[in-house]
């Protein structure tokens, strides 16, 4: 079972002795909960398969993000990342698939997501030719009843001050079309949760964000699964 205190409480330790010296002396407690929280993602995918079927035999092993941080190019030179996170898609996750994400982090934050972050150049350009040329499909999206109630709209401040080459202002959802990423996300207080608690509100929120997936896998792959 996820013991998300105690995970919340490990990730705030880590963050105050972010270090190696700390961190080789913790790592039998680090694995337990590497192991505990690999193992409910197992479940998240199994919930979330119900009503996605596209993720139903991804392992989770393949899901978990690494603790370690890439500090080659950072000015933060510390080793370690104080979050333990997951991202659930059918596909690899390089080239930014659309999909969920799930993260703890050390103010005891979890944090579960939907939808496609900072695409790179081809799909994003995909993206909004889709919008542009089917408003009404993401239209479809966010009047969706669970989707409208849970999130409310897309979330994020990442998008282009203007209009993209090939856009105007008059283009129908514009302010969509400038989004940088297609994403939506909510938050609560990992420390107020059981495991269940905690398996209900992930998967909930993921089923809450399908539309959005399902919108995405759409555009990007070309055909009207949206309409």
């Amino acid at each position: 079972m996820m013991d998300f205190p105690r995970l919340a409480d490990f990730l705030e330790e880590l963050a105050q002795n972010n270090r190696r010296e700390w961190f080789e002396a913790h790592r039998p407690a680090y694995q337990a909960l590497r192991d505990d929280f690999c193992a409910f993602i197992g479940e998240v995918i199994e919930r979330t398969a119900d009503f996605d079927e596209r993720v139903r035999w991804k392992d989770p092993k393949d899901c978990l993000f690494r603790i370690y941080r890439d500090v080659r190019f950072s000015a933060n030179k510390s080793p370690y990342k104080t979050t333990f996170s997951a991202y659930v898609s059918e596909q690899n996750r390089r080239g930014a698939p659309p999909g969920y994400y799930l993260e703890v982090d050390e103010k005891g934050t979890l944090l579960a997501a939907g939808g496609v972050w900072m695409p790179p150049a081809e799909p994003l350009a995909r993206l909004r030719t889709s919008i542009a040329e089917h408003p009404e499909r993401l239209q479809k999206v966010l009047r969706a009843r669970g989707f409208k109630k849970t999130f409310g709209d897309l979330q994020g401040d990442d998008r282009l001050k203007r209009p993209p080459r090939g856009y105007s202002e008059d283009t129908p959802l514009i302010e969509y079309i400038k989004r940088k990423s297609f994403i939506v996300w909510r938050e609560t207080d990992a420390r107020a949760l059981t495991h269940d608690g905690a398996l209900a509100y992930v998967t909930d929120s993921f089923r809450a964000a399908l539309p959005l997936v399902d919108w995405v896998r759409a555009a990007l792959e070309g055909i009207g699964e949206a309409d």
